[in-house]
């Protein structure tokens, strides 16, 4: 996961530096991210993983670091049991 989200910055945040070479608290924004790039970057995280992150939930935090989007993916792909039996 973490390679895949190094390579999605690549392509769309527009850093100073390659991705593989960033450390994953390396705060992207210092490195050059604006919050445009930053909502391209959301949007191509979710339409990789198949996932949507609750809006609600996103800020300039949540897409900062490596470290903190790949925490943004691993609790959009889990759904407690109780969640989706009361959904349906």
């Amino acid at each position: 996961m973490f390679e895949i989200i190094q390579s999605l910055i690549d392509q769309e945040a527009q850093i100073r530096i390659p991705a593989a070479h960033l450390t994953p608290r390396a705060n992207l924004y210092e490195l050059g991210m604006t919050p445009y790039t930053a909502i391209r970057l959301l949007l191509a995280v979710e339409r990789e993983f198949r996932i949507e992150f609750p809006r609600d939930s996103l800020n300039r935090e949540a897409m900062a670091t490596i470290e903190q989007i790949v925490r943004r993916v691993r609790d959009s792909q889990f759904v407690p049991a109780y969640e989706w039996r009361d959904a349906a």
